[in-house]
């Protein structure tokens, strides 16, 4: 607003207030009359991936308003889900030829609501999100690019348009997660990643207190995203707990029980929390429903959730999600997962027959599925002690995973020093978890010693999680080095994702 105050300084305080009140009033008008009864009532079908309903509220909204840009990108915004949640080739091939055609149609409705490059912006944020997915990493950042562009040209238009903040929060987060190889392609754009502001961008929407529908509404979408990013990303997965429960303070017609989408968050979110109970329950709300699109992932996560506290029936899940599921990720880490229940239930030849599946199904896109690839080609055992302290763990349950680990000791594991190095890393997480970070940080150190210039990820781990607690106890140098000591090593494991928060970590305490 500094520019137009600069611009209209003769205007006295009075009618300055009164053009800035009608510019807002003019604003949130027009943003109603794009984001229409009928777009709205589309976009809390989406949400809830009923998505037939909403493409019949659509038609309607085209044909009586064509130059309206949201139809379109709630269009989208269904095929974007339907890759999204599916993740088919075949439905991710139908999504990148629609969306070029779609772009087309938006630059044919009417540009001077501040919702046509809103509207453009986003559906390629979507674009890259999709293709990130897939693995198409350098178009991702084009797609980046052209989303920018249009944002940043929409909040000079408009500064008082909320929802642009959303979208560029996304934008700077997508470009601060962009995998190292590819992020010459943002530098010659003139980007940079920036996890932090991106969650910051985000949160000036989902903390909205104002009476727009509109912005009410899409507010919703705000926190979700926030929710998730956080958990992963974020310093400390309690603040996408206090997110979640700032939701659950405000009124929404979107409730959970017709919402997979919001399960799939709260889910999320109380398992990075340690909640795993909470989650078990929350998942067990999820039933398939013939008016909604199927979100099988669901079922993986339930079968994940319940190998963490060791259920007998946490094979059903996974197996549910095996046999229902035709998308591309996490079918080698379902199989993992399916064989460990079997180990830890001391069926070795059950475990032999699972993992034997993975080198032929699924794909190396996302960590777990690497991982669980390069487990099955080892053709070696994890040891079941160590794994059941793992999952225990995992699941939040820090004593009886404790409990797992005391009842061996490091001299038991001298014939792996796979197992030695896991051994006393296992410890340093628990500790750190109960809060003694003293005891965490020496195993850590032990960890970081013994097992650095080693393939597992146990070492980088570790230096990440020292960063976090040298952070959370405001020692910034030492959580500088840690942080950089993790983006150092070349482990072969969950290397996109430590780096990822390595990468947080740093712009956070630079800033």
């Amino acid at each position: 607003m500094t520019r137009f105050a600069n611009k209209w300084k003769a205007l006295t305080g009075k009618a300055f207030f009164l053009l800035n009140a009608f510019f807002f009033f003019s604003l949130s008008l027009s943003s109603q009359t794009s984001f229409n009864k009928n777009c709205q009532d589309a976009y809390k079908a989406i949400l809830s991936l009923r998505f037939n309903d909403a493409k019949i509220i659509l038609n309607r909204e085209e044909k009586g308003n064509p130059s309206n840009p949201v139809p379109v990108y709630l269009e989208n915004y269904i095929d974007f889900l339907t890759v999204f949640i599916g993740e088919e080739q075949t439905a991710f091939r139908v999504f990148t030829e629609a969306q070029s055609s779609r772009l087309d149609r938006i630059d044919k409705s009417d540009r001077k609501s501040p919702f046509y490059l809103y509207c453009r912006g986003n559906m390629n944020i979507q674009g890259a999100l999709v293709k990130l997915k897939f693995g198409e990493y350098s178009n991702v950042a084009f797609d980046i690019k052209r989303a920018y562009n249009d944002l940043k040209e929409n909040k000079s238009r408009f500064p008082g348009f909320l929802p642009d903040l959303t979208g560029l929060g996304m934008i700077h987060i997508l470009a601060g997660i962009i995998p190292e190889n590819y992020t010459w392609l943002l530098k010659v754009f003139g980007m940079e990643g920036d996890v932090r502001q991106g969650l910051s961008e985000i949160s000036s929407l989902s903390s909205y207190k104002g009476d727009d529908p509109v912005y009410n509404l899409l507010r919703i979408e705000a926190l979700f995203n926030l929710a998730v990013i956080d958990a992963s990303l974020g310093r400390d997965s309690k603040d996408a707990l206090q997110i979640i429960r700032d939701y659950d303070k405000t009124k929404t017609e979107i409730p959970d029980s017709a919402n997979p989408v919001m399960i799939y968050i709260r889910a999320g979110v109380y398992m990075k929390c340690g909640m795993n109970d909470q989650a078990i329950s929350v998942l067990g709300g999820y039933h398939e429903d013939t008016g909604q699109y199927p979100f099988y992932y669901l079922y993986y996560l339930r079968g994940l959730a319940k190998l963490n506290r060791l259920d007998e029936d946490a094979d059903k899940y996974l197996i549910l999600f095996l046999k229902d599921y035709h998308g591309q990720n996490y079918i080698k880490a379902a199989y993992q997962k399916l064989a460990w229940k079997y180990l830890l239930d001391g069926n070795h030849a059950k475990y032999d027959e699972f993992m034997a599946k993975i080198p032929a199904r699924g794909h190396n896109y996302v960590d777990a599925d690497r991982q669980a690839d390069k487990e099955a080609k080892t053709n070696q055992a994890p040891n079941a002690y160590l794994l059941k302290s793992r999952v225990l763990f995992d699941g939040g349950y820090y004593t009886r995973s404790l409990q797992v680990l005391q009842s061996k000791n490091i001299q038991d594991f001298s014939s792996s020093s796979r197992d030695r190095l896991e051994y006393t890393y296992r410890l340093g997480r628990i500790y750190q978890a109960s809060g003694d970070y003293p005891h965490a940080l020496g195993c850590y150190e032990k960890t970081i010693r013994d097992g650095s210039l080693l393939p597992y990820y146990f070492a980088a781990n570790a230096a990440l999680q020292s960063g976090l607690i040298y952070e959370e106890k405001g020692d910034l140098v030492n959580a500088g080095k840690s942080y950089r000591l993790c983006l150092s090593m070349r482990n072969d494991e969950y290397r996109n994702s430590l780096s990822q928060k390595a990468k947080a970590g740093l712009k956070r305490i630079e800033q």
